[in-house]
């Protein structure tokens, strides 16, 4: 049943126009074949498998040269070859990492028998700004990240929004690998040796998803991370879906909402206790008392993402210049909306979301929300 779905699928298109040339490729490949190879014809498979088999072939028939192109493992290759079809695929293309327009133009320029010339990366002449990738403004997770800094421990990290906290200024982040690894590598990490405590950070819908067996082995197994949740009510990284926590389900429809206190406590942790990021004397002590306990706990970092929420966390805030000693704390919490700008930290009122996490930094008072009038 599934292989007559695939092969009558829509998502399987078949786009005639040179017969000279024919391209089997599927997902973002395809965006890259169309922009370099518009005068080919293209086989998208939006279904891949079941394989639609003769789809392939009849698609084979109607062109003079059939190539191949996909990222990674020749699996769609694999089965065209299999089908006693002549393609080309593998030879034309590195096996490693991610292809992209520059790459699939040095397989055209080999395909048609050229030497690939270099190609300039930028335009002369241009500089851009630099974006290095860090936290939105107002992004909850700032907070318990700057906490973070504080403490001599080892940080494991996971799959999400959060994985920005690898980079400067925060670099609070020393490893990530998978989804729940979060919490299992710190296990991991503390039965192989690591002397120094371990924090292990997951997101609320990755602990949902892969978390809860990992924290059920570190209660079993009697290790004393402590592992930290951070839960902004939604699924941000990915477009902001609902997952088991946020008490709707992925149509919008209202269901019981599933309680991370609940589960930890369940799974054997008896310190499980819940922080709001945007305070960070209460993240810190309470890092610092959890840190210290010789079992494993529980913090959950709970303050919903101001994206998902479309509203700013409170007033904008401004730097009064006469206060500002330049000292800089204030942009070591990586907030794209305070600005560097020639020696002068000002708070680009565009950006600011309002969640005063920079004037908790600012020991003398420079930073505060606007006015009423000011804010209009």
């Amino acid at each position: 049943a599934m292989a007559a779905a695939a092969a009558e699928s829509p998502l399987n298109r078949c786009e005639m126009r040179s017969p000279r040339l024919g391209i089997i490729t599927a997902s973002i490949t395809y965006q890259y074949v169309r922009e370099v190879f518009p005068e080919a014809s293209v086989l998208k498979l939006g279904w891949s498998f079941p394989f639609p088999d003769q789809l392939l072939r009849t698609f084979a028939e109607q062109v003079q040269e059939l190539v191949v192109l996909e990222e990674l493992d020749d699996f769609l290759e694999e089965r065209v070859r299999s089908l006693g079809l002549k393609c080309r695929g593998r030879e034309l293309f590195p096996p490693c990492g991610e292809l992209s327009v520059a790459k699939l133009q040095a397989v055209k320029d080999r395909l048609e028998g050229r030497e690939t010339a270099p190609r300039a990366q930028s335009l002369p002449g241009l500089e851009l700004p630099a974006r290095p990738p860090v936290f939105c403004p107002g992004c909850p997770h700032r907070g318990l990240f700057y906490g973070l800094t504080k403490f001599d421990v080892v940080v494991t990290g996971d799959i999400g929004c959060y994985s920005l906290a690898v980079f400067p200024p925060l670099n609070r982040t020393d490893v990530i690998l998978c989804m729940g690894g979060g919490i299992s590598m710190a296990h991991g990490l503390e039965k192989a040796g690591e002397k120094r405590k371990i924090v292990g950070v997951v997101g609320d819908s990755t602990f949902f998803h892969s978390g809860i067996t990992g924290l059920l082995d570190i209660v079993y197994n009697r290790g004393t991370a402590t592992i930290v949740v951070l839960d902004n009510r939604t699924t941000a990284m990915t477009g902001h879906q609902d997952h088991p926590g946020t008490g709707r389900t992925l149509q919008g429809e209202e269901t019981s909402a599933a309680s991370i206190e609940a589960i930890g406590r369940a799974c054997g942790v008896r310190r499980v206790r819940t922080v709001n990021p945007y305070n960070l004397k209460e993240v810190q002590a309470a890092l610092r008392e959890e840190v210290a306990a010789a079992e494993p706990s529980l913090i959950i970092s709970r303050a919903p993402c101001p994206l998902h929420e479309r509203k700013p966390v409170g007033p904008r805030h401004s730097i009064d210049p006469q206060k500002c000693r330049r000292c800089r704390a204030c942009l070591k919490l990586g907030c794209p909306a305070i600005e560097n700008h020639q020696g002068e930290i000002r708070i680009n009122q565009l950006l600011c979301a309002g969640c005063g996490t920079c004037a908790e930094v600012c020991k003398f008072q420079a930073i505060g929300p606007l006015g009423e009038e000011e804010s209009k």
